[in-house]
């Protein structure tokens, strides 16, 4: 183990990024490495540092228990700061005991969490990536985001967070050694728009959703409450392929559906508050073995090959 070494765990979306970047701003020397629900605890286990900082990941359902061991036995200081449901197979205060600090609300960004925590000890302008993260995460109506937004110009905010949401869709930007830049970039006290050829890659990612959107119009497909998008080239702007299926078939839910070599990768959104897609996610994805979960109104699938019929049919039954 490295002396004093400080790896920070973070998801590669912008609120993750800048949380990550708000840790690095605290610790200018940390390691930075990109993960995701599924591959947590691999790389929670690889993790080799006297501090272990954790940003914006969820818990599955079934990695829970032996993530909480994990850390319990890293020996390790770690910062857990999230803000997804946590699973029924643990107990917030077991994943409290295994931590040196854990913060935790589902209704603030992890951005934001971070951010209150360590704002005693980096700059004040910082603030502008706690921001930026709530903001790019639909999460800046909390009491801390809007008091705060009443501080800068939010016109100027909201640029430089669609810089970030809209350039790292791009293939320039959206590798992790690419993302990594970004992270460094905004712990440095710059802005999203101070990285070459960024704001240029979030234009050309901005014409391409509008083309996507036409040609989803002929294709998105609706069963029961659910519109959805099979195997079409919209892998890396599964978000708004989701989208704009429910909005093309005027169906509350969509979904993105995308076969990889050993699974099946879905990303769901939804057009109302009525349904909390990470319920619906975990239950019909459970029901074919496979995993799933993320926000009420945006949330994630991994499920077997060839069980995309069933997990369709139960999802639309839990709709019900």
């Amino acid at each position: 183990m490295t002396p004093m070494s400080v790896t920070i765990l973070t998801h590669a979306d912008c609120d993750g990024m800048c949380a990550g970047a708000i840790a690095m701003a605290k610790y200018p020397k940390a390691d930075v490495f990109f993960t995701r629900p599924t591959s947590f605890l691999d790389d929670l286990r690889n993790a080799d540092s006297e501090t272990i900082i954790i940003c914006d990941i969820a818990l599955t359902k079934q990695d829970a228990r032996q993530i909480v061991a994990a850390m319990a036995a890293k020996g390790a200081k770690i910062y857990y700061f999230d803000h997804h449901v946590i699973p029924p197979t643990v107990r917030e205060s077991e994943i409290r005991k295994a931590c040196t600090t854990y913060a935790h609300n589902t209704d603030e960004s992890a951005s934001e969490l971070i951010y209150r925590h360590y704002q005693k000890d980096i700059p004040r302008e910082r603030v502008w990536i706690a921001l930026y993260g709530a903001i790019g995460d639909y999460a800046d109506d909390t009491p801390f985001a809007k008091e705060r937004l009443r501080n800068w110009d939010r016109r100027a905010l909201y640029f430089e967070v669609s810089t970030i949401v809209l350039g790292i869709k791009n293939d320039e930007f959206s590798s992790y050694d690419a993302k990594r830049r970004i992270v460094k970039v905004l712990s440095q006290g710059n802005n999203p728009s101070d990285i070459p050829g960024l704001v240029k890659s979030a234009k050309e990612a901005v014409n391409r959703e509008f083309d996507l959107y036409e040609m989803l119009k002929g294709i998105a497909q609706a069963s029961g409450e659910v519109a959805y998008v099979m195997d079409k080239p919209s892998f890396g702007f599964r978000g708004p392929a989701a989208l704009f299926s429910a909005t093309i078939k005027d169906k509350p839910v969509g979904m993105c559906v995308h076969t990889r070599e050993s699974y099946i990768d879905i990303t769901l959104r939804s057009r109302s508050r009525k349904y909390r897609l990470n319920e619906l996610a975990s239950t019909a994805s459970e029901h074919v073995k496979g995993s799933g979960g993320g926000h009420p109104e945006a949330a994630g699938c991994k499920i077997p090959l060839g069980t995309f019929e069933r997990f369709l049919k139960k999802f639309n039954k839990e709709m019900e």
